[in-house]
This record gives C-alpha cells, sequence and structure tokens, in this order.
C-alpha cells in the first residue's frame, strides 16, 4: 500500500507570487483530487528541489520563468535531469511565441501564460498526465534504453517534432545551421531511421525526454 502512494503522481507549483502561487495551487488541488494527483507549492527553486528530492514520487513540476535564484531555461534543465520527474512545464507572463520554443528547446513538456484560466491551466496539465504512461512497460523501458541521445540531440529532436525548419532550430538553439545537420544525422543514426517523422514517431514511441505528442 505504501509503494502505491509512493508511486502516485504528483504536481508541484514553483512560484515568488505568494498570491498567484497559492490561488493556483489550491484551484488545481481540488481539480486533481478526483484523480488522485497530489498538489505541492514552493516559493523557489529550492525549496522545490527539496520536496522532489526527499519524495520517491514521480512529479510534475510547473516552474515559474522569473525568480530570484534559480529559474528560466538553466532552471528547467536542472529540474529535468532528476530521476523522478516526468516533466516540467514553464509557466510565465512573458510572450508565449517567443519563449515557448525557447523553453520546450531546454527540456520543457508545455509553456503555459500567466494569462490563462486555471481552468485551462488544468486541462493542459491534465493532457499531460493523461498522455504520460507512469508505469511503463517493462518491455518499452528495455527498449528505450538501446538508444542514447545527448540533451543537445533532445532538444533537436523536439523542435523537429513541432515542426521547425533546420534554420529556426540554429537560431533557436543559437548555434550554426551545420550543427543542427549534424545533430539530426547522428539522430537517425541513433534511433536508426532515414527522415524526421520517423524519428519523430520513433521517440514517441520509445517515451523519450521532451518529445511529446502534444500538438
Amino acid at each position: 500500500m505504501n509503494d502505491s502512494a509512493t508511486c502516485q503522481p504528483a504536481l508541484l507549483i514553483i512560484d515568488d507570487h505568494p498570491v498567484y502561487r497559492e490561488a493556483l495551487g489550491e484551484a488545481l488541488a481540488k481539480d486533481f483530487a478526483p484523480l488522485g494527483v497530489d498538489v505541492k507549492t514552493a516559493s523557489n527553486a529550492s525549496e522545490g528541489m527539496t520536496l522532489v528530492d526527499e519524495s520517491k514520487q514521480p512529479w510534475i513540476v510547473v516552474l515559474d520563468m522569473l525568480m530570484p535564484g534559480l529559474s528560466g531555461l538553466a532552471g528547467i534543465k536542472v529540474f529535468r535531469s532528476k530521476a523522478n520527474v516526468a516533466h516540467v512545464v514553464s509557466i510565465s507572463g512573458l510572450d508565449a511565441d517567443l519563449w515557448e520554443p525557447r523553453t520546450v528547446a531546454a527540456g520543457a513538456a508545455l509553456f503555459l501564460s500567466k494569462n490563462n484560466t486555471s481552468s485551462v491551466i488544468f486541462k493542459r496539465l491534465k493532457a499531460l498526465y493523461n498522455g504520460t504512461p507512469w508505469h511503463h512497460p517493462q518491455g518499452a523501458l528495455n527498449e528505450s534504453s538501446e538508444y542514447r541521445l545527448t540533451q543537445r540531440q533532445l532538444e533537436v529532436l523536439t523542435l523537429i517534432s513541432m515542426g521547425h525548419p533546420n534554420k529556426i532550430i540554429a537560431d533557436l538553439l543559437e548555434i550554426k545551421e551545420q550543427t543542427v545537420k549534424i545533430h539530426i544525422n547522428q539522430i537517425f543514426k541513433e534511433l536508426r531511421v532515414f527522415n524526421r517523422t520517423q524519428a519523430v514517431l520513433k521517440a514517441q514511441k520509445l517515451l523519450l525526454p521532451t518529445v511529446s505528442t502534444q500538438a
């Protein structure tokens, strides 16, 4: 029974604005309660990391992009590196058109605007939860472990899944277009595929991190 509770997914909201943090936390706790999802809040990344590190639960972390201390793209990468963090979701009042591709390239599963209502945020997070295999079939895990992609290759693959051409990927990741081509060739070789569509489909099948099935 304890093992079952330990494996129960949880949601962590990290935001330094107390009014927004508590209001969103209360709303999402109420919405997620029927699904058995535990909702926690933290006022900064350090507090959030303590919660994650002290728990064996799988987490989805909702991280504010503008906070004192660790936040932004670096914050996404730090939380994504933790074994029991399934997804990092970036949330901000920043321009979504500009920041969504950047946060996704850094490893975020979603970008949420603070202009959205709590019900819209809940619907998007619920879709992410429903699309996450919390109890992986053993065969899928074994198959996935055969493939080794670097963090940069995963970032490129994520942007490919969003439909971006090489030039845009290069601009977003601040690397040369030729470097993007090298990464793509390595991705194709590692996944044993021959084109972008096959690469994205295989990544989704293997449940590789950062590659989302969301439109």
